[in-house]
This record gives C-alpha cells, structure tokens and sequence, in this order.
C-alpha cells in the first residue's frame, strides 16, 4: 500500500491537477482500514468524508490543505460526528456546531476523515489504542489516536490537546511531528475545556512544513476564546521556506525532570548537545517546584471546569478521575492565587533563562514508549515548557535500544513560534529525521 504523504504534497498535488481530494481520501480511508489492530479511531463515517472530499474537488478555488485528511481529538466539536469526550458521562453527545479549528480546518480545504481516541477528559485513564510500531506498548496521552494515526502512517494531519504533555508525548512514542503553539496562538473554542490557563491545542504532521500549514489554518484570534484575543493568523509557511534555514544557537535546557530520564536516552541527548554545541543549563531554583504548582492549578480549574459532569454522575467517572476532583474541590482561592502568582514569576523569568539563544532542546520523555497500556507514560518533560506557554515542538529523530522512536522537543520563546519551527526543521534536517 502507498505510503502516506505530507499535506504539503497532498494539497500541492491536488491544486495542480495531479491528484484528487477524494482519490487521497479513499487512500487514507485505506491505510486506516489496514491498521484497525492499532486502534486509534472512535469515530468514522466514510461517506460523509468522501462527500467532502468531492466537494473540495468541485470547489473553483482550492485552499492550502486541499484533499489532506485530518483526525481530530474526540474532544473536539463536530457537528457531524459525536463527539463524548472519552467519559461515559457524554455517551451519546452530539454537537450542533463545529468547533472554531473545525470550521477554519474545513474551509481551507481539508478532508475531516474521523475522531481519533482520547483518554477520559483527556486526562489518565487510557483507552486502548496500542502503539502502531509495538501493539504492546502505548501510545502515549491523552491524544492517542492522533499521535498513533499520523505517526502509524493513516493521515498526514491530525489534531490534539495539551495541558500537560498531551500531544508532544504521543508524536515521540509514535515517531510523528508535532507542534504545541505558543499559548493563545490557536483559539481553544468548541473544545472540552480542562484548564483555561494550561491548555492548548496542538498539531500532528509528516514534516515541519505540514506543522507551519496547518498552524497558520488554525491561527489567530476568533473572537470567542479569550487567551487568543488579539492575535493574528501566524505566517509559518512563508517564513519556513523563504529563506534558507541556517544552524540555529542551541542551548540544552534540563529541568526538574531530568533525573527521571532512562540512562540509553541520556546518553543520546548528552551527545546531541555536543553534535549540536548546545551548552547544558540546569533550570533555574525559579522553576524547580512547577511540577506542584501546575498540578494544583489544574486540579483546581479542572474540577471548575467538569464539574457539573461529577455532581451529575460521578458513578460513571473513573476513580482515579474522581480523586482528582476532589483534590480540585479543596484547593481554596488563597492557594489558587498563590499558584497563580508563581506561574507567572515562571512565565516572565524564561526570555532571561533562554537568554540570545534562537531556541532550546529538551528531552520529550524518559525514553520509548514503555509496555503496556494501562499507562500513558510519563508526563513530566513536558510540564514545565506547556505550562509556562512556550512554543514546542516534537522532533522525531533518534531511535531506542529496542528500535522505538524517540522525539527530541525544541522549544522556544513565547510569541516566537516561527523561529522555532525554523530551528526544529533545521535539526530534523541534521539528524536526518524521517517518519515510517
């Protein structure tokens, strides 16, 4: 079976004539046919997305994903599809309207193919998708039937969330690229909402290129969603490929979490830094207990947020959920405050740790994706880069002890999104990072 190409390639060749959208539709239809051991799909319906296809091709104009199909996180509203949020609390929900990235997604030309999995609330408990390079081994979370289907080679798109290490996490696992924004960046509307100051909407793709196409669709303020007021649609595509992209200054940032990370990875990383002359910073003491800050901010505004579905039945919410109500439930407003406060300290200290460098390389996780699925992995290495906003990306560029992918994250200034996909494609392009 043909692999699967890159949005860029599929919106290319679709413009020019050489292809269809509803030929490149049947084909992913295909693959995701051909990888149904993986599990990553919770809702399909083939004739509405070939009916878009046809549409796409009919259409006089034809936009910048024209005919490439996308996943979309099972939190995220559509109109056509269910959409329950991964809990038993929400069987049975439909939209009535799609969510803002949906509707911008489908008039820039793109094929809505299905609803990839996600964990309960997009949180701990696992669902069942498997890894699509070791079926014994996760994905990683909460998106992990948009990681496992762009990097299982079904879709050259798909969407996720973060508030964690939701997105990132499962492009390492899967071998995929994937981008979180900077905060704010892309507008949240029409998606279940955990934590409005941690969460993100983040993007899976085949390449930096698809990464700087996609984002750009999504972009800009909307009118709905507070932290995106005021910003503009980002301009990633033009900056990526309009000028060569030059070795950027690297610096390797190593946080709280940094003990936790598996000896062969260490080494990987250790060794990258000086491929790269990337000098080792330690975070500084400003940053060392964010792991408990950014937990009891999202507890707290996490049981804001989903309450109303606890008090209404808390009976078909997993226990490990209901403990983190209740954990919210008791965080009173002093400490909130005094969370809040600490996170911003942390927000408005990194321009000054990340200094004159163009962008800074840090470990995505502890190492592969670990065996079993009763587990999403460790989230840890990502907590610190979402939770104080900064753009990120995931970079797949090294292979574990047991031939498993393994990401590299880049991450830059807030605001700075262009400079440090630029960086990431520049050291994608170095290590010669390919996906299956």
């Amino acid at each position: 079976m043909p692999a699967c190409r890159s949005a860029v390639e599929i919106a290319a060749g679709v413009r020019a004539g050489e292809t269809t959208a509803l030929a490149e539709t049947e084909a992913a239809l295909s693959r995701i046919d051909a990888r149904e051991d993986v599990r990553a799909w919770r809702w399909r319906n083939d004739d509405v997305a070939r009916d878009a296809a046809r549409a796409v091709d009919l259409a006089a104009e034809k936009g910048p994903l024209a005919g490439a199909g996308v996943g979309l996180k099972d939190i995220i509203d559509t109109a056509g599809l269910p959409t329950e949020n991964g809990v038993a609390t929400d069987k049975g929900r439909q939209p009535e309207t799609d969510a803002t990235a949906v509707t911008r997604l489908k008039a820039a030309g793109a094929v809505i193919i299905g609803k990839t999995k996600t964990t309960e609330c997009a949180f701990l408990t696992p669902t069942d998708t498997c890894n699509p390079h070791d079926s014994e081994r996760t994905p990683g979370g909460s998106s992990s039937g948009s990681g496992a289907a762009v990097g299982g080679g079904m879709v050259p798109l798909a969407l996720g969330s973060q508030t964690v290490g939701s997105v990132l996490r499962p492009a390492s696992f899967c071998g995929a690229w994937a981008m979180k924004p900077s905060w704010g960046l892309i507008p949240r509307s029409g998606m279940l909402q955990l934590s409005h100051t941690l969460d993100h909407i983040g993007v899976y793709g085949r390449s930096a290129e698809d990464l700087a196409l996609i984002v750009d669709v999504l972009s800009g303020d909307d009118g709905r969603d507070p932290a995106s007021q005021a910003q503009k649609p980002s301009r990633l595509s033009a900056g990526l490929t309009g000028q060569p992209v030059a070795k950027p200054r690297f610096v390797f940032l190593r946080d709280y979490a940094w003990p936790e990370i598996e000896p062969s990875s260490a080494e990987l990383f250790q060794g990258l830094a000086e491929r790269v002359g990337a000098p080792t910073i330690d975070m500084p003491p400003l940053y060392d207990n964010v792991f408990d800050v950014a937990q009891d901010i999202l507890a707290r505004e996490f049981s804001y947020n989903l309450g109303p579905r606890y008090r209404r039945a808390s009976e078909l919410i997993s226990p490990a959920l209901r403990e983190w109500f209740v954990r919210g439930f008791s965080i009173g407003s002093e400490e909130y405050l005094s969370r809040m406060d600490a996170l911003q300290k942390m927000r408005m200290g990194f321009p000054a740790v990340i200094g004159d460098f163009d962008a800074a390389i840090a470990p995505v996780s502890a190492g592969e994706a670990p065996k079993g699925l009763d587990s999403t992995g460790n989230p840890k290495f990502l907590l610190l880069w979402t939770s104080i906003g900064v753009p990120a990306i995931s970079v797949p560029a090294f292979k574990g002890p047991a031939g498993l992918p393994i990401g590299v994250q880049v991450i830059g200034r807030h605001g700075a999104d262009l400079e440090t996909l630029r960086a990431a494609k520049w050291l994608g392009r170095e290590l010669g990072a390919e996906m299956v």
